[in-house]
């Protein structure tokens, strides 16, 4: 199992698995991709990607680095505008549901 759990990468449940899923995924391609190009071109000063403040350990599996660099904070799950608006929406209920009590 990939430490760390899935309750500290859902950061206060602001993420459900399936994000997490997705972004597992997504960042192992990412450093799949990465790894490839630098096997071809070494390093070149025209990377592919701005990678200066990321280092990954290809020693390791893609899926743990991709867990690895979101739970240091250097990849971000990007939300969009409408599950961000029924995100506070909910938290404003929630809110007055419990301040009302």
């Amino acid at each position: 199992m990939v430490k760390p759990s899935i309750a500290e990468l859902s950061k206060g449940n602001t993420y459900n698995r399936y994000m997490l899923v997705m972004m597992a995924a997504k960042g192992a391609k990412y450093v799949t991709d990465r790894e490839n190009f630098q096997k071809e071109h070494g390093d070149s000063p025209e990377m592919l990607y701005n990678t200066n403040d990321i280092e990954i350990d290809f020693n390791n599996k893609p899926v743990k680095n991709a867990i690895k660099l979101f739970h240091e904070g250097k990849m971000q799950i990007k939300l969009p505008e409408e599950a961000i608006k029924a995100m506070e929406e909910h938290d404003k209920t929630t809110l007055n549901e419990e301040v009302s009590e």
